[in-house]
């Protein structure tokens, strides 16, 4: 079964584990932590204190733990940032589900994306690039680049790449849920417990 993590969990949870991920941190001899975080609106530095770092304060303290608690510069800014995708639920929800949005469709773009300056359009549902046809949204049977299965394809040639024996025998099928975290399990048990304890 999965869980369900907000924003700042998951940001509480790399500021522990790091960003690196499952995949690539057989690779690695430290985690990758984050040096700043930037908020966009309604920015609190007690408030996104607690929310992105603080509040797991002892997380990682054994001396022998290659974890650690990680507290990033954070700053704000002034740039307008667009709400009309969302509906205030205040009162509606309990606490902490106070926004409701009006589509799953996502807009990504990166530096050198495909040699291209477009961003993709996706349903982040289900990672399939999305485009619109006479007002309506269409999926394609193609992956985005930042996809899942994507990034999936991406991490196990890295592996390979580096030797790494236990990605010699995977394929690049789509996986369950349940299989990729075994899959997770086997190449980073110390990540997949750390962040299991980091769960609790």
């Amino acid at each position: 079964k999965g869980t369900i993590h907000s924003c700042s969990d998951k940001i509480c949870r790399w500021n522990c584990i790091g960003l690196q991920g499952s995949f690539l941190m057989p690779l690695l001899d430290v985690p990758l932590y984050m040096a700043t975080l930037t908020v966009g609106r309604k920015f609190s530095r007690a408030i996104c204190q607690r929310a992105v770092c603080c509040r797991a304060e002892g997380f990682g303290n054994s001396s022998n733990d290659k974890y650690k608690l990680n507290h990033p510069a954070l700053m704000e800014t002034n740039v307008y940032m667009d709400e009309s995708g969302t509906h205030q639920m205040e009162g509606l929800k309990m606490i902490g589900e106070d926004a409701s949005f009006d589509s799953n469709l996502c807009w990504v773009w990166w530096p050198g994306k495909g040699g291209s300056n477009d961003a993709d359009c996706i349903d982040g549902k289900t990672g399939l690039i999305a485009t619109s046809c006479g007002g309506e949204t269409v999926q394609n049977a193609s992956y985005s680049d930042v996809s899942t299965y994507a990034l999936l394809k991406i991490n196990l040639e890295i592996l390979r790449m580096c030797g790494a024996p236990e990605a010699a025998s995977l394929t690049d099928e789509k996986l369950s849920l349940s299989e990729l975290r075994m899959l997770k399990r086997r190449l980073s048990a110390q990540y997949e417990s750390a962040k299991d304890t980091f769960l609790l």
